[in-house]
């Protein structure tokens, strides 16, 4: 991943897209990378995107999100933050952060070739059907898309996160490692403090 840093700092590259395995598809649970390896990977994308020669954004990396917030806690400095994720940008203000962004069913979903509304390509789970249902009633009122932007709903390591309305973790990974979107993502090592 450095020599790729490199070459793209090179070419004059402005933003970089990293994807981190969902196990669904073709996919694997085999070619993931285990936690600690991504928790690795997130404090190092930290450090290239405070060098400032390019942004970094992840897919299905919630926990970057995380990983950013709490190095700029940590900072003495208070270095501004910068963005993380598809959609998601963190705005200092004087009493904290506000944060947008989007995750599995929460400011995006995923429409397949047959009509059905599902939280993302990733999480196979339909809420309903275009076709038979309002697009906007199915994203605003299934049970499937309230629970996903409920992040007292998360259980596990996830449920005690105090990072969980910031990151969430990936629902789709843990769909796809444990048979519940409400479960831990496993990709996340939850660190001693972010636990709420």
């Amino acid at each position: 991943m450095p020599q790729i840093a490199e070459l793209m700092a090179r070419h004059g590259v402005r933003m970089w897209n990293l994807f981190f395995l969902v196990p669904t598809g073709r996919g694997k649970i085999a070619d993931m990378i285990d936690a600690h390896t991504a928790e690795q990977t997130w404090e190092w994308m930290c450090e290239m995107s405070a060098a400032g020669r390019f942004g970094i954004r992840t897919t299905a990396a919630p926990q970057f999100r995380r990983t950013v917030l709490m190095r700029a806690q940590r900072s003495a400095a208070g270095a501004p933050l910068r963005l993380t994720g598809a959609g998601y940008q963190f705005q200092q203000v004087g009493g904290g952060v506000q944060t947008r962004g989007v995750n599995d069913g929460k400011g995006f979903m995923f429409i397949d070739h047959t009509g059905n509304v599902c939280p993302s390509g990733f999480l196979p789970l339909s809420a309903g059907n275009v076709r038979s249902e309002s697009l906007v009633d199915i994203y605003r009122h299934s049970d499937l898309f309230r629970s996903l932007r409920d992040p007292s709903a998360l259980v596990g390591r996830c449920g005690r996160c105090r990072f969980a309305d910031l990151c969430g973790g990936s629902r789709a990974r843990a769909y796809g490692l444990t048979g519940s979107y409400l479960e831990d993502d496993p990709l996340c090592e939850l660190p001693d403090e972010a636990i709420a």
